[in-house]
């Protein structure tokens, strides 16, 4: 004890001086961040200083070039040789200018005067000394902008770089109305460099891809940039196309830089300092804020991992921050398992599509009836009904429109009911209801009054849909005395209504003579059996971690003399009634088998899984049974994995106890099947050798649509995880399914977007073909 003592708390005093460094070094961030964002400050100041010097100077240009343009108009004889283009009276003018801005001693020096006529085509043009130029005008874009713009109608500026030179050029109109045009271009380098004078800090002047047009001799060299601060503002200059001249000033910082490094040394040593503070104070108090409140954690989860009724007892800790922070959280996390199960007792007795009782609570409350019926010598009714036609508007108008038909007769069903009485949904188009304390007389009421319900057109999207019902009635204790009993010849009424058409039945035992299709298709199943007329098809499972095939499943079909193949739906409810499921079972191990030893053959090793039944597992040999056939194939557990459903788990749970154990440690792999349609409790879930579970496809089907279905599967992916079982989603039919799934962790899939059912043949050329391969680890083991 006195180790573990000092073990936590060795561990404490280290977590603290580590979250001291950690907070020492984010001081040592934020001083850098804080450093580099006053420098980026003080950039952005020169910057703009830059900005403002270089929008001063454009503006001063632009006024005198107005200047210019008025001294120009002024001339008598302007209008006139505009009019006529007369190019020597306009050099006249022009040389004018010149000689005007050279008396008034003008603040600027054009390079080139031009003049232009209304459509901006050139008419003269005269350089300093009145020479006219050998060449065309410099800045030339500026004339093509003025012409895309139809004309110039006040003064337009910009700059060009001619010949690595920065020159500024303005086009103003002369004239009112404007008769033509005058272009000033000045040299714009003087003005830049003057700016060095007027700043005391050094200039340079670049392109954008760094070729040098200018550099003050006192630009820094590259060994004083550590205390230098360099200021870059982009100009807009033309030469073939639009570029930017690169305007670049630097200033000694050197002073600024030391006083950012004192204020951060500053920093630092009051943040040691108030670490060592810390660190005293922490060790001082650690016995009450940091061991006990652990312990007490400690304690809680040990209680928790006993008994799972702990679950969401919170624990109340005072502590430093970083304990009640985890005791926060480990509260949290007990009440968060605490509605997961909850929400899988719900999912477990809730049937997701109408929000009614499922077929396990249904059977549950019955049950309850059954004996509150006996000790107090009271009947009750019990009323199995589904819908005519509803097979028909599925097939036509779809399953969304089946859907949510089936979600309105629930609610019409939900708001005709007492609330002592249960409307269950059984699956499919089939309801039960149990009406308690009611003798035959009220139970005819109420059967003709649902009925009356029901008639009604159920409105749904533009469709006006009219079903019929069939109603079969059981009466306790007229008609049996158990669960099953009743459940059967409620059934039976049901049917025998249905064939009437008379929309409800009481039960007469003269019906169970009424169905000679079924006592012939029993009699075809005893024949089927013997002569063995079932195949066998495979689906593939693929592991989405590496999206190749890791298993596939056995799918029992029957192929009927009339040549119709069946699917189990319509056979093996009665093979289950006969018990000649068992002799099915064994035909399906055995040809499972040899299809496993066939592929292995092949160097194609995948394990096949079957489907155990309700009456494979009431079996006390079937163990030996699995041992003698896997001798006789020479076979190894690992070839076939073994499928119970939730639905046989729960009518054989006392020899589920006893049987699965016995098979998992012979090697055979367990898995759940239609996982979330019956009721897995947690005590099973971790007390059974189950390897994976198999999410029902009905829910992976409304996965997409449905909210509730995709928190159903959602959160048994998350049980499953947290039980350290593997996920397998059945009925995954669409690319956006298994995208999904991928997201949602889900280990495996199966459905037709992967492949439909194959035969064996199909099997081995599929495994061989499909891009979804064969699972590397499978290949060659045996």
């Amino acid at each position: 004890m006195l180790l573990n003592r000092f073990s936590m708390r060795f561990s404490m005093v280290v977590t603290i001086v580590a979250m001291g460094a950690l907070a020492i070094g984010l001081v040592l961030v934020t001083a850098s961040i804080y450093r580099e964002h006053a420098i980026e400050n003080e950039r952005a100041a020169l910057v703009e200083q830059i900005r403002i010097r270089l929008n001063d100077t454009r503006t001063h240009l632009d006024n005198e070039s107005r200047g210019l343009a008025m001294s120009a108009a002024d001339h008598p004889r302007l209008a006139k040789a505009l009019a006529s283009r007369d190019a020597s009276v306009l050099g006249e003018v022009l040389a004018g200018v010149f000689r005007y801005n050279a008396v008034l001693n003008g603040e600027i020096r054009p390079v080139e005067l031009h003049v232009y006529d209304a459509d901006l085509k050139p008419i003269a043009g005269r350089l300093p000394g009145g020479v006219a130029p050998a060449r065309a005008a410099l800045c030339e874009h500026l004339v093509g902008v003025a012409r895309r713009r139809q004309g110039a109608g006040r003064l337009l500026s910009g700059n060009c770089l001619v010949q690595d030179r920065i020159y500024y050029s303005a086009i103003l109109p002369l004239g009112q109305p404007t008769a033509g045009y005058l272009q000033v271009v000045v040299d714009l380098f003087k003005n830049l460099v003057d700016m060095e004078s007027a700043t005391g800090m050094p200039l340079r002047l670049s392109m954008t891809d760094g070729t040098s047009l200018y550099e003050s001799p006192r630009w820094p060299d590259p060994n004083a940039m550590e205390r230098t601060l360099v200021a870059q503002y982009a100009l807009n200059a033309y030469t073939d196309s639009k570029t930017y001249v690169v305007v670049a000033m630097a200033r000694d910082e050197q002073d600024f830089y030391a006083t950012l490094a004192q204020t951060r040394n500053a920093v630092i040593g009051v943040a040691a300092s108030v670490m060592l503070l810390f660190v005293l104070v922490a060790l001082a108090l650690l016995e009450k804020t940091a061991i006990a409140p652990l312990r007490a954690l400690t304690d809680q989860l040990r209680l928790v991992r006993q008994d799972e009724s702990h679950l969401g007892k919170r624990v109340e800790v005072s502590g430093n921050a970083e304990v009640v922070e985890l005791a926060r959280d480990f509260n949290e996390m007990t009440t968060k398992l605490e509605e997961l199960y909850a929400n899988l007792e719900r999912m477990a007795f809730t049937d997701p599509l109408t929000q009614l009782p499922n077929r396990t609570l249904f059977h549950d409350r019955l049950q309850q009836t059954i004996n509150a019926a006996r000790r107090e010598a009271k009947s009750f009714a019990l009323f199995i009904m589904d819908l005519d036609r509803f097979k028909d508007i599925n097939d036509t108008l779809g399953h969304h429109i089946g859907d949510r038909l089936l979600q309105q007769v629930a609610l019409r069903l939900r708001g005709k009911l007492r609330e002592s009485d249960t409307v269950a949904r059984m699956g499919g188009d089939e309801f039960a209801i149990l009406l308690p304390t009611v003798n035959g007389k009220h139970a005819d009421m109420a059967a003709r009054m649902l009925l009356q319900t029901l008639r009604a057109p159920f409105q749904i999207d533009d469709h006006n849909l009219d079903v019929g019902t069939s109603i079969g009635i059981a009466l306790y204790p007229d008609h049996g005395i158990d669960a099953h009993t009743l459940t059967q010849r409620a059934d039976v009424a049901m049917y025998a209504a249905k064939n009437a058409g008379c929309g409800h039945a009481f039960y007469d035992s003269r019906m169970d003579h009424h169905h000679p299709t079924r006592l012939a298709l029993m009699g075809e199943l005893r024949q089927a059996v013997e002569q063995e007329q079932f195949v066998l098809y495979y689906q593939p499972i693929v592991r989405l971690e590496t999206d190749r095939v890791t298993s596939v499943e056995a799918l029992v079909r029957w192929r009927h003399p009339s040549g119709e193949l069946m699917l189990p739906e319509r056979f093996l409810p009665l093979l289950e009634q006969t018990g000649l499921v068992r002799s099915l079972t064994r035909w399906v191990v055995h040809e499972t088998l040899r299809t496993a030893a066939d592929l292995r053959a092949r160097g194609l090793a995948v394990p096949i899984g079957i489907n155990l039944s309700v009456r494979d597992l009431q079996d006390p040999y079937l163990a030996e049974e699995f041992a003698e056939q896997l001798a006789v194939h020479q076979a190894s557990p690992s070839w076939i994995e073994l499928e119970v459903t939730e639905s046989a788990l729960l009518a054989e749970a006392r020899t589920s106890l006893e049987l699965l154990p016995r098979l998992s440690a012979m090697g055979f792999r367990i898995l759940i099947d239609d996982f979330g349609t019956g009721y897995s409790s947690l005590a099973s879930l971790k007390k059974l050798p189950f390897a994976a579970i198999k999410v029902d496809r009905s829910f992976i089907a409304g996965l997409l649509r449905d909210e509730n279905d995709a928190t159903i599967v959602r959160t048994s992916i998350d049980l499953a995880h947290n039980l350290g079982l593997e996920v397998v989603a059945e009925g995954v039919d669409d690319g956006d399914a298994l995208a999904r799934l991928r997201n949602r962790a889900c280990d495996c899939v199966q459905g037709i977007y992967i492949s439909r059912p194959l035969l064996a043949d199909e099997l081995i050329e599929w495994l061989a073909k499909s891009t979804w391969g064969l699972s590397p680890d499978a290949v060659g083991s045996s």
